[in-house]
């Protein structure tokens, strides 16, 4: 079913656009989803998410990538292990806070980064041009 018949058999009432709205976003996060596993296979999804909030921000605590994805800070500690396991991050203790760790690439993350950028953003495009 494409979005411009879900749109008219849901009406444009508010609870119609409600519902065109979390449909559309299910749609595009399991498109997402698809994309990517249909990709490189190093990596799961969740894992990318933080390794891009890590290039974005380097540095910042698992409680601070927690807040940013939406996850606990044990699952981002889960995920930023299992990086740090494949060598694409590393995980230091905060200076003044020992408690405190912090998250940062590694060289094979930037090369990750610099070999997927292109086949990602055409992906990213594709995924994109029936909603546009």
């Amino acid at each position: 079913m494409k979005i411009e018949d879900y749109i008219k058999q849901k009406g444009k009432a508010t609870d119609g656009k409600k519902s065109v709205l979390f449909y559309s976003l299910f749609v595009m996060t399991n498109r997402i989803e698809t994309i990517y596993n249909a990709g490189i296979n190093d990596l799961t999804l969740k894992q990318l998410m933080l390794l891009i909030l890590v290039a974005i921000s380097e540095g910042e605590t698992f409680t601070r990538y927690g807040k940013i994805m939406g996850s606990s800070r044990q699952n981002i500690k889960t995920l930023a292990q299992a990086l740090e396991k494949k060598s694409y991050v590393s995980i230091k203790e905060n200076e003044d806070d020992r408690r405190a760790c912090g998250i940062f690439l590694t060289a094979k993350a930037t090369k990750h980064f610099k070999d997927t950028d292109d086949y990602y953003t055409d992906q990213i495009y594709n995924l994109f041009s029936e909603f546009s």
